[in-house]
């Protein structure tokens, strides 16, 4: 990717956390039931920084959230990161950011639609179909299962058309899932929570849902698809045609006295 493109997609990358986040000179990002908070963006000089992490941490001690702070690889002051350890936040895995231009995508990315025998995929609409989500999740162990069924219930419900959910079966039985967000006033589709039973991997489901979710990005008019890639799935989103735009790494306060 050239420099003139990935500075230009970049600026198209603020523009998308804006348009995810509540108004507001701090881009906050609430789940449904606001027992979260992300940050997204925050402008503010080094000098300013420390100030506005404290007043933060305040108001996730009053109103009793978890707090995190989504910092991307672009992103300032250069004393960000370190003042939110020194504030006693916790540091996550580091994601690469990847993105694929839809009107590009070809071949590999959004084949013919073939799925892998024995499968079909269908939307999720129903909380019969988060508990498909849920079945999947707590075979590959994953945490705060509940919690999480929940957020996407509250999503669906209040939200429709900005997220989809869908669940890819073999033989009748849930193996794979994957969301896809749509930000109101975003070019991007972003990709979340693809996930394969541990008996069912390596066997092309996890790229063939990425796969039906970029032909409903493109359907859906947006110009880019985002996801942000762990080591494990990077491999195979840069098959299918993505390519680094840069990292993000979240970090993490509890209020104090524990989540609620």
């Amino acid at each position: 990717m050239k420099d003139s493109e990935r500075k230009h997609l970049l600026k198209r990358l603020d523009h998308h956390r804006l348009c995810l986040a509540e108004p507001g000179i701090v881009a906050r990002e609430f789940s449904p039931d606001r027992s979260e908070c992300r940050i997204l963006l925050a402008p503010a000089a080094p000098a300013e920084i420390a100030t506005l992490i404290a007043e933060e941490k305040a108001l996730a001690d009053r109103h009793r959230y978890t707090l995190e702070w989504k910092v991307y690889g672009h992103d300032g002051p250069a004393n960000l990161v370190d003042s939110l350890l020194a504030a006693g936040f916790e540091s996550d895995d580091e994601e690469q950011v990847l993105v694929l231009p839809l009107a590009n995508a070809g071949g590999a990315s959004m084949g013919a639609g073939a799925l892998p025998p024995g499968t079909d995929i269908v939307r999720v609409e129903d909380e019969r179909g988060l508990a498909y989500v849920a079945e999947i999740s707590r075979d590959i162990g994953r945490r705060n299962v509940d919690a999480e069924t929940r957020r996407l219930a509250g999503i669906l419900r209040d939200t429709p058309d900005g997220m989809t959910v869908h669940v890819l079966r073999f033989n009748g039985e849930p193996v794979a899932c994957g969301r896809t967000h749509y930000a109101e006033g975003s070019e991007f589709a972003e990709l979340a929570g693809g996930r394969t039973k541990c008996a069912h991997r390596r066997r092309g489901y996890f790229s063939a849902l990425v796969r039906h979710r970029l032909a409903e990005a493109l359907a859906r008019g947006r110009t880019y698809a985002l996801v942000d890639a762990l080591p494990t799935s990077e491999p195979i989103m840069r098959r299918l045609g993505f390519t680094t735009l840069t990292s993000t790494r979240p970090y993490v306060y509890e209020p104090t006295g524990g989540a609620p």
